[in-house]
């Protein structure tokens, strides 16, 4: 019988959705400087929390969704 294997490196942080993006290099220079003096490891594990800080503060239930224009209406 095998013994069980152990798992090694980063602990999971659940369910997750990969969100990705391009922005100018003197931005994504500066966004690595922050994290990095921040102490984070990675700027992703940055970004996420600077959203996460985001959205504690926004009312999400506040924001006005567009409603949907009725172009077939008007086509006819």
């Amino acid at each position: 019988m095998m013994a069980p294997t152990t798992r090694t490196g980063r602990r999971s942080k659940g369910d997750r959705k990969f969100v990705g993006f391009r922005i100018a290099t003197p931005k994504a220079d500066a966004m690595e400087e922050i994290a990095k003096a921040e102490g984070y490891q990675y700027v992703s594990d940055w970004l996420s929390d600077v959203v996460e800080e985001r959205l504690a503060k926004t009312r999400l239930h506040a924001i006005v969704q567009q409603e949907e224009l009725p172009l077939g209406r008007l086509a006819s």
